[in-house]
């Protein structure tokens, strides 16, 4: 542990809920050490960190609000908004250094921000996917522009292990001198399973942008009134309120105690294929049905590789029905990892 405690901003991307929890094990680690930490993002992160650091200071940023294709064609959506992107970055870089100037920050971690850096900084990147997923035509200029992106940074923190069967498949595969492997980033990783009766037959927990979350959710609804036992929905809007309906208890948002005891109160969790997903049922070892956002590349990878390594089921939305998700699925696998990796990357980074 270093003896000259740090100033120290978080900041997640707004892209779903997942890049906002899973840097909670990374803030719970630096206020361990004895670091001043503050985050940054939109009003969903500023309501998810207060009800897990009441006490830490948020600083509200622009967000990159990025919209999903209602079709099989996420790539292309993301190449159209493009330009808002890239000029999100620039503004994102702009704010950073105007933050650092007035609270005096000594380190910037990102989460996938890929503008939230100061040259009066040192910069963490947080990223799972070095080696970047995408359609055949634009992969080797998302490749370029990604790790363009990650080498203005001085280190990369890739969640993963680095076994060779592990949790991203070929995603981190990727490295430099600047990443390192830090081991899986769960908000669940130090909480232990109960075993409890199911109250539960099935739990869906969504997230993403729109319309793809809200897609999913008509789908799921449609199916679960259809069962004679009661299931759950966790709708991924922790704006929204909970209610009921009929047999499904739907739930806008619940903190990681709740959230945790609905998961242990569920027979089988349906989710996208989303990395953080990865890592927390992993961490939970619930048994789980993915089902990728349709044209998602990463998501769809890494549901395929999940069938092949964790034996779990991989649905595609299109394809829901009452018989597939009743049929047999598994855990997602709990690769071992030398839980000194996050310490190490943290001494690097004088930390």
């Amino acid at each position: 542990m270093n003896k000259k405690a740090k100033k120290v901003l978080v900041g997640p991307l707004d892209w779903g809920l997942g890049h906002i929890t899973r840097t909670i094990p990374i803030i719970e680690k630096l206020i361990e050490r004895g670091h001043d930490v503050h985050t940054c993002g939109n009003e969903i992160a500023k309501k998810l960190y207060t009800e897990v650091f009441p006490n830490l200071t948020h600083r509200t940023i622009l967000g990159y609000n990025p919209k999903y294709s209602s079709r099989n064609t996420q790539g292309w959506a993301m190449v159209r908004q493009s330009p808002k992107f890239f000029s999100i970055i620039k503004k994102e870089e702009k704010i950073a250094n105007d933050l650092v100037k007035k609270f005096n920050y000594d380190i910037i971690i990102s989460d996938n921000r890929f503008g939230l850096k100061s040259k009066k900084t040192t910069n963490i990147f947080i990223c799972h996917q070095t080696d970047i997923m995408g359609p055949k035509l634009l992969k080797p200029i998302l490749r370029k522009i990604n790790r363009n992106y990650i080498n203005q940074f001085d280190f990369c923190w890739i969640p993963d292990t680095n076994q060779k069967i592990n949790l991203s498949g070929n995603l981190s595969s990727f490295t430099n001198n600047k990443c390192f492997k830090i081991g899986p980033l769960s908000r669940f990783s130090k909480h232990k399973r109960k075993a409890i009766p199911n109250k539960y037959k099935f739990t869906a927990v969504l997230s993403g942008p729109e319309p793809q979350r809200s897609i999913l959710e008509s789908k799921i609804v449609n199916l679960f009134r259809q069962l004679p036992s009661e299931c759950a929905i966790i709708q991924g809007k922790p704006l929204s309120k909970n209610h009921k309906e009929h047999n499904i208890d739907f739930f806008a948002h619940l903190s990681t105690d709740k959230f945790l005891d609905t998961i242990n109160n569920s027979e089988i969790i349906l989710c996208r294929s989303g990395y953080s997903n990865v890592m927390d049922f992993s961490a939970l070892g619930k048994k789980v049905i993915f089902i990728p956002t349709p044209g998602q590349t990463e998501q769809e990878y890494l549901a395929n590789y999940h069938s092949e390594v964790s034996k779990v089921k991989s649905i595609r939305q299109s394809d829901i029905s009452l018989e597939k998700i009743n049929s047999k699925t598994s855990t997602v696998i709990q690769p071992s990892y030398d839980e000194e990796l996050m310490d190490l990357a943290f001494e690097k980074a004088m930390l």
